[in-house]
């Protein structure tokens, strides 16, 4: 009886499809729903590399949604990467800015053997490469901690450089000077805490070296670096506002 049944429903199935029009012997398969597209970002960072004179290959990330624009180049700090400077990208930009954040050596996407001499040249570099982009209209520098130290070295090393902020400098930072740098006619804005302990006591000396070219914001308390920012919610609307007026 059972496989009576079992004939049965078999039969009815067959009726079933073939007055559906479909083919006992095949089943049409579901659609397929088309791929999704996701559109390009315009204003998305543009994944950047430039080969060192040494051949190490650096690293950084471009975020140029303006035309024809002033822009920035941007240099971390010890143990961070390019994406410290997020908030300060996101403000130069919304000011009209286009940015340049690079990784390091021997940090983030860059990777390779920190050298800190040769770093000094890649900020060259890296300078010169941001200057000859499309609609780039002038290039400023920014550093915090070890990057500042770069930031103004290489601001006085590339001529067209208009000016060079510093966040949280030192005379000599891992053995680079910036003594130097700051006896030429650079414009600097240094920022620094004033119980951060090396940039609090070698500020009296940054500012002998580069006299009326220097302008100060000193902050209250131990922060340093880009750690400022989270103290200070006007630092950042500061910097943009400082390197907009030269």
């Amino acid at each position: 009886m059972r496989t009576n049944m079992g004939r049965t429903l078999v039969a009815l199935t067959l009726v079933v499809l073939v007055g559906m029009g479909v083919s006992a012997q095949e089943v049409a398969p579901p659609p397929i729903a088309p791929p999704t597209v996701t559109p390009t970002d315009p204003n998305a960072p543009r994944p950047v590399e430039l080969v060192a004179s040494d051949g190490l290959t650096l690293r950084g990330a471009y975020f140029a949604p303006h035309a024809n624009a002033p822009a920035v180049l941007l240099l971390h700090q010890l143990y961070t990467t390019r994406h410290s400077w997020d908030s300060l990208t996101l403000a130069f930009n919304s000011a009209g800015y286009n940015v340049l954040a690079v990784d390091l050596r021997g940090y983030g996407q860059t990777r390779g053997a920190i050298n800190w001499t040769q770093a000094q040249d890649d900020t060259t570099r890296w300078a010169a490469w941001l200057s000859q982009q499309p609609g780039v209209q002038s290039v400023a520098l920014v550093g915090s901690s070890m990057g500042s130290s770069l930031a103004i070295n290489g601001c006085a090393a590339f001529d067209p450089c208009r000016g060079a902020v510093a966040i949280s400098p030192g005379l000599t930072y891992f053995g680079v000077s910036v003594e130097a740098a700051l006896g030429d006619s650079i414009k600097v804005l240094a920022v620094y805490a004033d119980r951060d302990r090396y940039p609090a006591e070698d500020m009296p000396t940054l500012q002998e070296l580069a006299g009326d070219r220097m302008t100060v914001i000193t902050l209250s308390g131990r922060g340093h670096g880009v750690g400022l920012f989270r103290e200070d919610t006007t630092l950042i609307p500061s910097i943009v506002e400082w390197v907009a007026a030269l």
